[in-house]
């Protein structure tokens, strides 16, 4: 296994400082070979004579179009190295490197940002962002020159990153580099853990096994597996198709479509930003499942996040094939069409409205693997064929790594839903009692963990008429699509988890709150 660790921050930050006393450690011995990858030329130079191992290599990389995965396949197949350290130019976005699909056995390990304590202030005014997306996917910062302010430091870097462990000098950090850096620490570190994940895992094997036992008797425990397996195929051919077609359209849009365009289309007016997004979303036939690398592909471009969220969460009501199966659904009841698009356009903006309210912003909740790589346009690999075909051959190599990207997220969503749905008895959600907030309440747990697509879920909501008032099937059916299971995993997979997490709460607060006063303002009337 190749370890990549990377150094960012400006110029004069003290990177070569910091890997030049790495390098000095005794641990350092252990490595069989060592790349040093340096991306910008600073007034700091390497001393050979103090480097403990006599076998590390030195490279330029003078241009970040260089930063591919064709690079590290190289270094791989001609120099096998055990530890490559990155001396990352400061004004590359840290995104570029961390889209590489890297190759096998080869892997970033950790981030480590520095910074001069003395202009970090000055430079998080005036780079654009670069420092703050750098400081985001950081596993450690350290400053130096610090004579004072270390509260500010402090408080500065976990604004912007909650995880990563603080230096104000080299010495402290001695500890923190050779847990990471010597070998035979990292191994038995790794080896505590695997016996400890051993453990636990046995344990609840045997608890799981215990438990079936007692409560279970064989015959009843193939039926259960047999009615999960049934649903999860379903969810899986309900859900796929649409997936394959939203991984198409997101490597169209990055392959054909400029970043200029989208960015332009959605910021040359500020105030129809919103409206733009929501009749977009009805030119995208595509249900729940398949907008979301769409939407998460349009925040990558430079669309502002509340904007792209807006789209992403208005299209599954909005789209012609949703418009027709919820009419097939209500036959003679267009209320339910109408009211569908009217709530659903509703809560996205109020969603989008209180993402631009908190300042949300692409660069800081995107995952730096989510984003655009190379130029190339197909996250590292270089097409063979130039012109039309080239970009045709993008466009699925593209379409293929979104896929297979979401595909893993939309497989263990509809396996835990599955699981769920038969978990829960059918009795739980039949039980709603004469309060107006337990049906809506039970209605929007009910679409979260059932996670039935917005192409279909109108046919699942009528059948709950006969048990809940029309107003809590409308809110199984609006909400839904905008907050399920399936979709939240398939969103981790671009956004953070803390965003991913706020999203959620935000949608199901909005979604009770607007239900239960549409509940009120009906007084048990039909729709």
């Amino acid at each position: 296994m190749t370890r990549i660790e990377v150094f960012c921050g400006f110029l004069e930050s003290g990177k070569t400082t910091l890997i030049q006393h790495i390098l000095e450690q005794e641990y350092i011995e252990n490595y069989k070979k060592i790349l040093i990858l340096q991306c910008e030329d600073g007034e700091v130079e390497f001393r050979a004579p103090a480097i403990r191992n006599k076998n590390v290599l030195l490279d330029q990389i003078d241009r970040k179009e260089k930063i591919c995965y064709e690079l590290f396949y190289k270094i791989k197949l001609e120099l096998n190295p055990d530890l490559v350290l990155i001396e990352y130019n400061g004004t590359w976005p840290i995104e570029t490197l961390l889209a590489i699909s890297m190759p096998k056995n080869c892997k970033i390990d950790r981030i480590f940002f520095c910074a001069d304590a003395s202009t970090f202030d000055f430079y998080m005014k005036n780079t654009g962002g670069l420092m703050a997306n750098q400081l985001a996917n950081a596993d450690a910062v350290f400053f130096n020159r610090v004579s004072e302010g270390k509260g500010t430091l402090r408080n500065t870097v976990r604004s912007l990153n909650r995880s990563a462990s603080i230096f104000f000098s080299v010495e402290p950090a001695d500890s923190f580099f050779k847990k990471l850096f010597d070998p035979e620490t990292f191994r038995e570190d790794r080896l505590h853990h695997r016996i400890f994940l051993l453990i636990a895992s046995a344990s609840l094997v045997c608890m799981f096994l215990l438990l079936t036992t007692v409560i279970f008797n064989p015959a009843q425990l193939y039926a259960s597996v047999q009615s999960v397996n049934m649903v999860f195929i379903g969810i899986l051919m309900q859900a796929v198709p649409f997936l394959l077609i939203g991984a198409f359209v997101s490597a169209l849009l990055q392959v054909f479509i400029p970043d200029e365009t989208l960015v332009r289309l959605f910021a040359a007016h500020k105030w129809l930003g919103f409206p733009l997004a929501v009749i977009l979303g009805f030119f995208f036939p595509v249900c729940d499942c398949g907008i979301v690398p769409i939407a998460s592909r349009l925040a990558q471009k430079g669309v502002p996040l509340p904007e792209a969220m807006v789209f992403m969460l208005a299209a599954p009501a909005v789209n012609p094939v949703t418009i027709l199966s919820t009419l097939y659904a209500f036959p003679g009841q267009p209320q339910y069409v109408l009211c569908r698009i009217g709530f659903g356009i509703l809560i996205s903006l109020i969603a989008g409205s209180i993402l631009g309210l908190t300042h949300q912003k692409a660069s800081l909740v995107l995952f730096g693997g989510s984003a655009v790589a190379c130029s190339c346009g197909s996250g590292g690999c270089v097409p063979r064929h130039s012109g039309k075909a080239g970009k045709l051959e993008a466009v699925f190599m593209t379409a293929g790594q979104e896929f297979l990207g979401m595909g893993r997220y939309i497989i263990i969503g509809s396996l835990l839903c599955a699981t769920l749905q038969q978990a829960l008895p059918a009795s739980l959600f039949q039980s709603a009692g004469g309060v107006m907030i337990v049906p809506i309440f039970l209605m929007l747990l009910a679409a979260f963990f059932m996670s039935v697509c917005s192409t279909s879920n109108a046919f699942i909501g009528r059948s709950f008429l006969n048990v809940f008032p029309p107003v809590a099937v409308l809110a199984f059916i609006v909400m839904g699509p905008m907050l399920d299971l399936s979709n939240l995993f398939m969103l981790s997979a671009s956004f953070k988890k803390k965003f991913v997490s706020r999203l959620a709460g935000t949608l199901f607060v909005t979604g009770l709150l607007i239900f239960l006063l549409l509940s009120l303002l009906q007084k048990g009337r039909a729709l």
